[in-house]
């Protein structure tokens, strides 16, 4: 439900009026960063995603965690409004802009291309960016280096990426992700 133009939930009892805006300045940014550069306004409804399965895409990107109700708000801020706001899980007339599931972005899929297999630190990293399911695939250099800082990666993993976005950066290669139509 919308009370006073932001969400409001209620989930079996317990509530979640938790807002985008009780994030830090950094957080929000990432979040409406995600949303800009991830959804489109459409005529039809987004069949299959709800915004439930949305704030899950945006955590395995960006490693920003959100309550169903602070995604809920972040859309609204972001200008999309549900359909039916007395939904739990939002259903909104949306489009995605790149499948954030199996199109993971130039650099992830350069630096597996041509590090796998190579016995190096650099080919270690891409190995393990392989090996790690929660690793942000589709992410940028800010949210990969977050994500290192986050899970206490070792200097010399550090180190490897650094080596391998700046080897990324001199082939001149893009860093958005490829759009689908």
């Amino acid at each position: 439900m919308i009370k006073n133009e932001r969400p409001y939930t209620i989930e079996n009892g317990t509530v979640d009026a938790a807002l985008l805006t009780d994030l830090d300045y950094y957080d929000i940014d990432r979040v409406m960063g995600w949303i800009q550069d991830n959804i489109l306004p459409a005529k039809n409804v987004l069949e299959g995603w709800t915004s439930y399965g949305l704030k899950h895409l945006l955590e395995d990107d960006t490693k920003q965690y959100l309550t169903n109700n602070q995604f809920k708000d972040a859309m609204i801020l972001s200008g999309y409004a549900p359909v039916d706001p007395d939904e739990l899980n939002w259903h909104y007339r949306i489009e995605l802009k790149r499948d954030v599931i199996i199109n993971p972005s130039p650099f992830y899929q350069w630096a597996v291309h041509n590090f796998i297999d190579e016995s190096s630190p650099c080919g270690d990293f891409a190995r393990d960016m392989v090996d790690d399911r929660d690793f942000p695939k589709v992410a940028d250099k800010r949210v990969i280096q977050s994500y290192l800082d986050g899970i206490h990666a070792c200097d010399g993993a550090e180190e490897a990426f650094s080596s391998l976005w700046r080897h990324f950066e001199k082939a001149g290669l893009s860093v958005v992700p490829r759009r689908i139509k």
